[in-house]
């Protein structure tokens, strides 16, 4: 059974969605606040379900990871599709969906998983694909309304957002610390803007680099 495949391929029941979704929600919150190391007891904890019922839908803690990621990406490839259908300028479709990654990013939403035994399943490697065609879309769109530099392309725009710094953790009083974010896509965006003044290094990067990072920063 690969990671992304569910252990029991049958319809779920309703109560059995619910559940998978709670689990689902409450992870992704769990490893945004502790990061992978986080246990699945601790899931547990914060779900009010039993150890059993996770260990039901999900197997291990690597099953859990990928499904959270093929989620993430379902959900950044429908807002890309939303921009591009709703937003009438082509720069502000674009700022929309960076602003989107960019508050995944900022979560901590891609846990890291090195040192993984399997490859990605099937329905990851597909839904990457997806999205990473979804942004050389809205990428090239943008670029042909004059307002994205011509040097960059999809890729470069995936590396960069993954340099920004994941939100910080509360203080040690419980306090919320300073999300440095929206600062950075600022610069971020500033510099992608065309005409863009800076002569960028050859060559750019491709979906060789992009498999190579999701497999050896998130074990994706």
């Amino acid at each position: 059974m690969s990671p992304s495949t569910a252990p029991d391929e049958r319809p779920l029941r309703a109560d059995a969605r619910q559940n998978v979704e709670q689990i689902l929600q409450v992870a992704q919150e769990v490893f945004a606040d502790l990061g992978y190391q986080a246990s699945i007891a601790e899931v547990a904890r914060r779900s009010g379900l039993g150890m059993g019922t996770i260990y039901r839908h999900f197997p291990n803690k690597t099953v859990l990871v990928e499904r959270i990621a093929i989620k993430v990406m379902q959900e950044s490839l429908a807002e890309v599709r939303l921009a591009l259908a709703e937003e009438p300028a082509a720069w502000h479709p674009f700022t929309r969906v960076v602003r989107h990654m960019m508050r995944l990013r900022s979560g901590q939403l891609f846990p890291v998983s090195r040192g993984r035994a399997k490859e990605p399943g099937p329905e990851l490697a597909g839904v990457r694909t997806e999205l990473l065609t979804a942004l050389e879309d809205l990428v090239v769109r943008t670029q042909r309304a004059g307002a994205l530099r011509d040097d960059v392309n999809a890729f470069d725009v995936v590396l960069m957002l993954n340099s920004i710094p994941p939100r910080l953790p509360d203080d040690e009083n419980g306090s919320a610390t300073a999300d440095l974010a929206d600062r950075h896509i600022g610069v971020l965006l500033d510099g992608l803007r065309a005409p863009g003044s800076e002569t960028l290094a050859q060559p750019a990067p491709g979906r060789r680099e992009i498999d190579q990072f999701f497999g050896t920063v998130h074990g994706l």
